[in-house]
């Protein structure tokens, strides 16, 4: 296995322990998705060579459509209003997403329906297992659709960009 692929499964794996960690373990297992996240964090910067630059790129954004998300009631989650664990989770992913999906930033159309159909998928999930209540599942997905094709829009965006390249949202 080549040293690009052993980073995307890496990641990849890594990121679904957090995961599992944050939205299963939510508060009563902070402690072990910080160092999970910090392991990913790492991992991206000092082994893949991501830059921190695009992970706080991704991580603004995914944090922004998560909050516009939230401000509609579409769900609430357990532990607050916006809970740390599910801060951390997108620590994680704007981590992680570099790494094992860079194959996507040439395929935007591709990224967004891939956004479109897992983000939702694991919304639907963490409120089955009580990360989180909603008043219709319907309109929980249809928005999370959204919010993850357009995040993963700009995930295509921000990937081919250059290091000092301005960004529109």
């Amino acid at each position: 296995m080549n040293s690009a692929i052993k980073h995307k499964v890496v990641s990849f794996v890594l990121f679904n322990i957090i995961w599992l960690s944050a939205v299963a373990g939510r508060t009563d297992y902070i402690w072990l998705t910080m160092a999970l996240v910090l392991v990913q964090l790492s991992y991206s910067l000092w082994v893949a060579r991501v830059s921190l630059r695009l992970i706080l790129r991704l991580l603004a954004v995914g944090l922004l459509l998560e909050a516009i998300a939230i401000s509609m009631g579409i769900v609430d989650f357990t532990g607050g209003l916006f809970p740390l664990w599910l801060t951390l989770l997108w620590v994680g992913f704007s981590s992680m997403a570099p790494v094992a999906l860079d194959w996507l930033a040439k395929k935007p159309p591709l990224a967004a329906l891939l956004g479109a159909i897992s983000g939702p998928f694991t919304y639907w999930v963490g409120v089955g297992i009580g990360a989180g209540t909603t008043d219709s599942l319907p309109a929980l997905v249809v928005t999370y659709a959204v919010v993850w094709a357009l995040f993963m829009l700009f995930f295509s965006r921000a990937i081919q960009a250059g290091p000092n390249e301005r960004l529109v949202i």
